[in-house]
């Protein structure tokens, strides 16, 4: 997806913080959109923190702007993470489904979600199988001391629980200040408001969550996508002030 993002999640959001007095970029990654691969042997991942820190010396060098925050949805987000550990000019991020981990509790809401309703006679069966299969999916997991559940290998590459709670903490105890959004379509991964925090508990009062139950993950409907926008510019507005 080119810098508009999708639905133009990106333009909506670049105007919104520019009414605000903020400069804004919305910005193709090499290889991407209208920009040109790196040539050389640089993976995806290298190539897109080489190309935050090219626009970040733009705008250093000739509007003198010296704090930054980065906006990344999925792999933007990973991108955004990456970039961040190795520039202090990055102050603020906002994720948007960054890497998310099942829990024993997550895994619990999924099962219980999926058991039938009880209409009549013939579904207490049913019932009783889903709420025991149910039980037994949490009570495993918590006894063998897990927390946030390892992913199975995927394109994305997520880091691994422990790699991404360092990530969040080195960061968040530099003083950068991070917003992660999650949609409501990653299922075990992620499905409750504080599911962050049951992965990591170390993370309460370090970072800020927001959860949108019923949006997907590029925000399609526009009324999801509207409440996305304002929550980000309301979140970044609030810290406009102590500039």
């Amino acid at each position: 997806v080119h810098r508009v993002g999708p639905h133009r999640l990106n333009v909506r959001l670049a105007r919104k913080l520019a009414g605000l007095g903020l400069t804004c970029w919305r910005l193709d990654l090499s290889g991407i959109g209208d920009s040109r691969p790196i040539p050389g042997l640089l993976t995806f991942r290298e190539s897109a923190v080489h190309d935050i820190h090219v626009a970040m010396d733009h705008a250093g060098n000739d509007l003198g702007l010296q704090h930054f925050t980065l906006v990344g949805l999925c792999s933007g987000a990973d991108n955004a993470l990456a970039a961040a550990e190795q520039d202090p000019r990055i102050d603020e991020l906002v994720l948007m489904d960054a890497p998310a981990y099942a829990t024993p509790q997550s895994r619990r809401r999924q099962r219980l979600a999926r058991v039938p309703r009880i209409r009549t006679a013939a579904d207490v069966p049913r019932w009783a199988l889903g709420m025991l299969r149910a039980l037994i999916g949490s009570i495993i997991p918590r006894a063998a001391g897990r927390r946030a559940i390892p992913e199975k290998e995927s394109a994305r590459k997520l880091p691994q629980p422990a790699e991404f709670e360092r990530m969040l903490l080195q960061l968040a105890g530099r003083g950068v200040r991070i917003l992660l959004v999650y949609s409501g379509v990653l299922g075990e991964r992620y499905n409750s408001k504080n599911q962050l925090f049951e992965a990591f508990p170390a993370m309460a009062g370090r970072v800020e969550v927001k959860y949108f139950a019923d949006a997907n993950h590029v925000f399609t409907e526009l009324e999801q996508r509207s409440s996305l926008v304002d929550t980000i510019v309301t979140w970044m507005h609030s810290r406009i002030g102590a500039r």
